[in-house]
């Protein structure tokens, strides 16, 4: 039989806070209570990682046999836990096991003597302390949001914590202790804060900490599924009664809400595994992406349901392989490496966003094509799989921490037929310290209200940057006036000598063809890998300034399904010279292109009539060259 731990309730002193009002503190977030506690301990565990280590973080959820159960019970018989002899005798009783290794575990003094200048108290800060502040950037965040994340999941409010850890002295020592959250109360005349903790009782009462050493190791032993290696430290928490059928959390249940006593257990167990794995691929998908250059992700993560392993995906497909490659896009630009291509190879464009002339980020643009490569059909992190989340394209993160603070739909418009697209925004390390004040304590948004006025000026610029930049390269408008002035429209003679030579140029040939003879201009040779038809270009509009909305159809031949083709335009001068026109100049829009490549060119369907339309400068003849080309540009 396991011996009692020692209770400890806290008294009310002055300046002590309600157990049941901290998650009022700390305010609300429209995240579920498993998404919540998923992102905090994981922020936890990646600040803790030990130096130039790979952490392991894991969620378990299990049941209990009657020995457990009874364990349990035994352990807690000292002190008031509600409704903890009922559960002993429930057989679906569960507990969730949320570990790390690879990490220093909950270091620092045992108890609340100071831990000195320069070193850490991870062990006060989150089991003996309340809110206490890491928003320096680099970390997560407060111990305030994740301690409560974890309590509230619990249906009885109480966790176990053990830990694996050096001692200030410098020696690995195991730490066991159990915490609990309740409703204040009063007994015998006093009042009572309705936090508790088991453990070990200091001699004159007025405080408790941990059990320690080889007794701590014996009894976590019984209690935890996933032990340590020699040498290993980190820690894990189980919670106890987990809230696996949350009310809240019921938009994302298939089906009828479940109840976590009376619902089939395998039909619940499934339906927590459907939403724990979409809480951590939607919130940890930049941990579960190697850095370039890199074969494994800076973070092994684990999901596993009475012991079977949870699929979590592969970084290189769906959905994931373009967030990844975005991330990676901003990685490799900081790091100087080479650049990175989106899935499709399409290239990866990386956009500083600066403020007072310095760069306060980095917003990455991946794009794809949907007729390239379909949809995945179950892929939760594809922005648009449905209504809901479809124009969720932006994941915002902090540059240092590396973790999704949320999806955003700033631009607030649907892709372009065709083609699809999703951006990462990173913030520069340097503002890192900025961008964590506007964070509320989830950690889930960044938010102007209620942060200094320099963190509110950087996010609203952020905001209005970000949206303008997306904007212009993925939704590009023409300025025109719909109708033509008096007296601009020219007969097709006039407007042919106005334009000048508007043929495609002759395809790139490839390498050792031996073509050295003249190709034609408005057809390329047979031999030619790609060539392009164009019909006479036609004025669309002219506006108020005298440039004139020109529309060329033509036609894209090649032996692959999809072609590339550039458009070039240059002023024609005297003696033949002329000034190539700078391709933002032109306000071009293709139509139907499955994806814009950049501003002058586009990728189609060869065989599909394809239209480009472009503003030309006003009283100017001009040469237009279409480029036809290969996707990978090689051919």
């Amino acid at each position: 039989m396991i011996q009692p731990l020692q209770w400890f309730p806290k008294r009310f002193s002055p300046g002590d806070m309600d157990a049941s009002g901290g998650d009022r503190l700390l305010g609300k977030t429209e995240l579920s209570r498993l998404a919540v506690l998923i992102r905090e301990t994981a922020q936890n565990s990646w600040d803790a990682r030990r130096q130039n280590g790979r952490p392991i973080f894991g969620v378990s959820l299990r049941r209990t046999d009657f020995r457990l159960r009874q364990d349990i019970a035994d352990l807690l018989s000292e002190g008031r836990i509600k409704d903890l002899d009922v559960l002993k005798r429930r057989t679906n009783f569960r507990v969730l096991e949320v570990y790390d290794r690879g990490t220093k575990g909950l270091d620092g003094p045992a108890d609340l003597s100071p831990a000195g200048s320069g070193r850490t108290a991870r062990f006060q800060d989150l089991i003996l302390k309340f809110g206490v502040s890491h928003n320096n950037g680099t970390t997560g965040g407060t111990y305030g949001f994740g301690k409560t994340a974890a309590f509230a999941f619990s249906g009885v409010g109480t966790v176990v914590y053990w830990t694996r850890c050096r001692n200030p002295g410098g020696e690995i020592e195991d730490r066991l202790i159990v915490s609990a959250f309740g409703e204040s109360y009063q007994d015998k005349g006093i009042q009572y804060t309705g936090r508790h903790w088991w453990g070990v009782v200091s001699e004159d009462g007025d405080s408790v900490g941990p059990m320690i050493g080889t007794p701590a190791t014996e009894l976590a032993e019984t209690l935890f599924e996933r032990g340590f290696e020699e040498g290993e430290t980190g820690t894990s928490i189980l919670i106890l009664d987990p809230v696996i059928a949350d009310e809240d959390d019921h938009a994302s249940t298939i089906g009828e809400p479940l109840d976590r006593f009376n619902s089939d257990p395998a039909e619940l167990e499934a339906d927590f595994a459907r939403r724990a794995r979409h809480a951590i691929r939607a919130n940890l998908w930049p941990k579960m992406v190697p850095a370039p250059g890199e074969t494994i992700s800076p973070m092994e993560i684990e999901l596993h349901v009475n012991g079977d392993p949870v699929d979590l995906g592969d970084s290189d497909t769906g959905a994931l392989a373009l967030w990844g490659a975005g991330l990676n896009a901003i990685r490799a630009m900081r790091s100087g490496t080479e650049e990175v291509s989106g899935p499709q190879g399409l290239p990866i464009r990386v956009i500083e966003i600066t403020r007072n002339r310095k760069v306060i980020g980095h917003l990455s643009l991946v794009r794809r094509v949907p007729a390239m490569e379909p949809y995945l059909e179950f892929d939760d992190l594809d922005p648009s799989r449905g209504d809901e989340s479809r124009l969720l394209r932006i994941a915002l993160m902090r540059g240092q921490a590396e973790l999704v603070v949320t999806t955003v739909d700033w631009v607030q418009r649907d892709a372009p037929a065709g083609m699809d697209w999703l951006a990462v925004y990173k913030s520069a390390d340097d503002y890192d310290e900025f961008y964590a004040e506007a964070e509320p304590p989830a950690h889930d948004n960044w938010v102007t209200e209620g942060s200094s006025s320099e963190s509110s000026k950087i996010i609203r610029h952020t905001k209005t940057r970000v949206r303008q930049r997306i904007t212009e390269v993925i939704h590009p408008e023409l300025e025109i006036v719909d109708s033509a002035p008096p007296g601009s429209s020219l007969s097709t003679g006039g407007l042919s000598r106005r334009l000048g030579a508007i043929l495609p140029a002759a395809a790139p040939q490839l390498p050792g063809d031996g073509m050295d003879r003249p190709v034609s201009r408005r057809r390329a040779a047979t031999k030619a890998k790609w060539n392009v038809e164009a019909d006479a270009p036609r004025l669309m509009h002219t506006d108020s300034t005298g440039r004139q909305l020109q529309e060329i159809r033509f036609v894209v031949r090649g032996d692959s399904p999809f072609g590339r083709i550039k458009l070039g335009v240059s002023l024609l001068g005297d003696e033949g010279l002329h000034e190539p026109v700078p391709p933002e100049d032109l306000n071009i829009v293709w139509s139907p292109a499955l994806v814009a490549d950049g501003v002058d060119s586009a990728q189609v369907r060869t065989g599909e009539v394809v239209a480009v339309k472009f503003l030309g400068a006003p009283r100017r003849a001009l040469r237009v060259e279409l480029t036809a080309g290969g996707v990978d540009g090689r051919s």
